[in-house]
C-alpha cells in the first residue's frame, strides 16, 4: 500500500493524519494511491528524490507522463491528492518552507459530460428484472432505490436499520463522513417491500445487511456489477449507478427543482457540483427554457 524508503514514512505519518481527520477510506485510498504513484516514479528516474525534494518540474513531469499513460481526469485526481499531500507536509511535518504545487497548475479537464438515462431505458431497464425470483425482486429494489436517491453507490449499501419504511426514507453515510436522509417515492416503496418478504426466506436474513446475495451480503462491488450485467441484458451499454445519479440531477434541475434541496438530496456542500452535474444534459434544459419563455413570440 505504501510506497518504500522516506516516500513511504511520509505516505504513513499523512495516513495517520488522515484517519485523525476522519477522511473516508475511498478517500483515503485515492489520497495514499496518489503518493504511492509518484514515489515510485520518483524511485524510478536518473536520477532518484525524496518527497521533501520534489519540485515543481517533478510534478509537472509526473503528472504528463501519468495523462499520458492513463488520462486527463486520472492526471486531475492525482494533482488534486498531492497538492493535498504537501500542504500536510508544509503545514503539519514543517519539511519544506514551500509546497512545489504552488507553481504549478491543475491539468486542464475536459467536459466529458455522463450520458443520462431516459425514461424509455430505465422501462427496458426494469423490464429485464422481472419476474418472482429473489434475484429480480432484489435487482428491481435496488434499480428503484438508485434511480429515485441518486445515492452515491457505496452509499446504499445499507442496513435494515437505515430504512424507515414509516415515513420512507433511507439514511446514508456520504462523503466526509456526513450522514443524510433521503426519502424515496410510493413505487420505490412497494418494490423494497416485495424485496423484504423474499429476503426473509433466504438463508442470510438474519444478517443486518439490507441487500443480499447468494453468499451473503452483497458490497458496492457486487451491486455494481449487477447494475452493469442489468443494463447489457437491457441494451443500455456503460451502465453504472452514478448514471442514474446524474439522471436524477438532469431531471431535478429539468422539472425547476430548487438547487438548495438538490443539493442537500445529493450530498454536495458546493455549488461546483450543480454545474458539473448539470453539464451532462445542459442543452435540453437550454431549449426546454427557451419553448417555455417563447420570447420569438412577443410580437
Amino acid at each position: 500500500m505504501f510506497p518504500a524508503g522516506g516516500w513511504g514514512l511520509h505516505a504513513r505519518g499523512w495516513h495517520r493524519a488522515l484517519k485523525a481527520q476522519n477522511k473516508s477510506d475511498n478517500t483515503i485510498r485515492i489520497y495514499i494511491y496518489a503518493v504511492r504513484q509518484l514515489g515510485e516514479w520518483a524511485c524510478s528516474q536518473a536520477e532518484p528524490f525524496e518527497a521533501d525534494e520534489t519540485t515543481p518540474d517533478h510534478i509537472n513531469q509526473f503528472i504528463a507522463a501519468l495523462i499520458e499513460k492513463t488520462s486527463a481526469p486520472n492526471g486531475h485526481t492525482n494533482y488534486r491528492a498531492l497538492r493535498t499531500f504537501f500542504k500536510w507536509m508544509v503545514e503539519s511535518e514543517e519539511e519544506m518552507d514551500r509546497s512545489p504545487m504552488d507553481r504549478t497548475k491543475a491539468p486542464d479537464l475536459p467536459e466529458q459530460p455522463v450520458p443520462i438515462v431516459t425514461d424509455g431505458g430505465m422501462t427496458e431497464l426494469l423490464n429485464v428484472c422481472k419476474g418472482k425470483d429473489f434475484e429480480s425482486v432484489r435487482d428491481t429494489a435496488i434499480i428503484r432505490l438508485y434511480f429515485d436517491t441518486a445515492a452515491r453507490l457505496s452509499e446504499a449499501v445499507i442496513n435494515l436499520d437505515d430504512l424507515d419504511l414509516d415515513v420512507d426514507v433511507i439514511r446514508v453515510l456520504g462523503k466526509g463522513r456526513r450522514h443524510r436522509t433521503i426519502p424515496f417515492g410510493p413505487k420505490t416503496g412497494t418494490a423494497i417491500t416485495r424485496y423484504l418478504k423474499a429476503r426473509a426466506k433466504h438463508k442470510h436474513a438474519g444478517k443486518p445487511d439490507l441487500w443480499l446475495g447468494l453468499r451473503g451480503p452483497m458490497t458496492a462491488d457486487g451491486i455494481k456489477q449487477m447494475i452493469k450485467r442489468r443494463g447489457q441484458q437491457a441494451g443500455i451499454g456503460n451502465m453504472f449507478a452514478h448514471r442514474l445519479r446524474h439522471t436524477f440531477a438532469h431531471t431535478w434541475q429539468l422539472k425547476g427543482g430548487n438547487e438548495t434541496d438538490l443539493m442537500r438530496i445529493m450530498g454536495w456542500k458546493s455549488d461546483q457540483m450543480l454545474r458539473r452535474y448539470g453539464a451532462s444534459a445542459a442543452d435540453e434544459r437550454a431549449h426546454s427554457s427557451h419553448r417555455s419563455m417563447g420570447l420569438g413570440d412577443r410580437v
